[in-house]
């Protein structure tokens, strides 16, 4: 795939396995999430520490919090997303296949061994009215508010533009304008609608 830079159409996602390729842990039953995680945890795929067993509670509470905020504020200034809880991706301005090579191996040194990613083009998707994003990671992004409802110990956050706020992925361009001298610039990019990704898979190879 060619990767134009800056790019604002890419979409870059991490999975472990093809099974649970396009289904976030949040749509599982709480039966059901712990055999996942623990093949996680078992595989180390990425990020997998946040799923062991003395982590695992404290982050899918937090998670399910931003989840739950994210869908209610987005249902508020636009309309009401087709699912409770999205589907992750990361959108990358200055994104190369080198720097996602630099990337895992990166990862790899913290004992991350066995992650896939997958690259997939917004103007590929059927639709994408079910689609936002953040200024950075959600997690990062809503960090002063998690603070605010007992989450975090931490000080809160420097103040960021656009932190702490939820945009629709047509809002990207102009998002990107008031932020592109920022060094540390990405966006993630939550779909709320996975059925538009498996109508995306039927007609795409999955490395």
């Amino acid at each position: 795939m060619d990767i134009a830079t800056p790019n604002l159409q890419i979409m870059f996602h991490h999975y472990h396995c093809v099974e649970h390729l396009f289904k976030t842990i949040s749509m599982y039953s709480d039966d059901e999430q712990g055999a996942i995680l623990d093949t996680i945890v078992t595989a180390k795929g990425w990020y997998w520490g946040r799923y062991a067993p003395d982590h695992r509670q404290s982050y899918l509470k937090k998670r399910r919090f931003i989840e739950a905020h994210m869908y209610d504020t987005f249902s508020t200034k636009y309309w009401t997303p087709k699912h409770t809880c999205p589907v992750f991706f990361y959108l990358y301005p200055q994104l190369s296949l080198s720097t996602i090579e630099e990337r895992l191996r990166q990862r790899q040194q913290h004992d991350e061994l066995d992650t896939k990613y997958l690259l997939i083009d917004i103007r590929d998707l059927v639709d994408t009215t079910h689609i936002s994003f953040t200024r950075g990671d959600s997690h990062r992004s809503y960090r002063d508010i998690l603070i605010q409802h007992g989450f975090s110990s931490e000080e809160p956050p420097k103040i960021r533009a656009d932190y702490g706020n939820i945009f629709h992925i047509h809002e990207m361009a102009e998002v990107y304008a008031r932020n592109n001298d920022k060094d540390d610039l990405y966006f993630e990019v939550q779909v709320w609608d996975p059925e538009i990704l498996e109508h995306w898979r039927e007609t795409h190879d999955i490395p």
